[in-house]
């Protein structure tokens, strides 16, 4: 049986936002808080990227928090930190600014990735043997919520020593499964859609309007 670590990337400026999304809070819980509880769910343990400094407001949570190896260098710097301090081979990853990532949209990505796992060798048929990433209902591909292996490492750290920060490059290199969020049928019909990215303050207001 497959084991997971889980990642949570945050660290990220704000600007946009003005203040710390993961900081945020929806249905009285930090986005961090939520984050947490839905890769427990899946993960052996959970590490918190937290980009250039470990962050005291995140230390409640009791988590591990890894910095940067290269500051300032956007998300992939923080997904090439926590990958580095792993402990297993496939790791879940989400980010802060994905507040409705979910544990059973990841077992519905899990079971995606196994059944292309199975399928390698068909013509055409990929088996995402580096990562599986999720794509919205629009067909926008976020890489910042699915499934990564340890061994993209070299990879992320070769695009980083270049200054090519651009996340689609690292992936157009790999073998990526893109798992779409339009095979995804949640138990509850009012669910709010696991890639809804929050990075203004009026993304901010909508989201807090679909929590009940």
């Amino acid at each position: 049986m497959t084991r997971y670590s889980g990642i949570i990337l945050t660290g990220g400026a704000s600007r946009r936002m003005g203040t710390d999304k993961a900081l945020l809070e929806l249905g009285g819980r930090p986005v961090l808080a939520r984050l947490a509880e839905e890769l427990g769910q899946l993960a052996d343990s959970t590490i918190i990227a937290s980009g250039p400094r470990q962050r005291l407001e995140y230390s409640g949570l009791g988590l591990l928090q890894v910095t940067d190896v290269y500051p300032g260098c956007g998300p992939m710097a923080g997904l090439h930190a926590a990958l580095s301090h792993t402990q297993q081979e496939w790791n879940l990853v989400a980010a802060c600014d994905l507040p409705f990532a979910s544990a059973e949209f990841l077992r519905y990505m899990l079971t995606a990735h196994a059944e292309s796992q199975m399928n390698t060798g068909s013509p055409g048929q990929t088996g995402g043997a580096d990562a599986a990433v999720a794509v919205s209902r629009e067909g926008r591909v976020q890489p910042l919520l699915g499934l990564y292996h340890k061994r993209v490492l070299p990879v992320l750290e070769t695009a980083l020593d270049a200054g090519n920060y651009r996340f689609m490059d690292c992936l157009n290199k790999l073998d990526v499964l893109y798992v779409p969020e339009s095979g995804f049928t949640p138990a509850a019909a009012d669910t709010p859609s696991p890639v809804f990215n929050m990075n203004t303050p009026a993304d901010y207001a909508a989201a807090a309007a679909l929590v009940h």
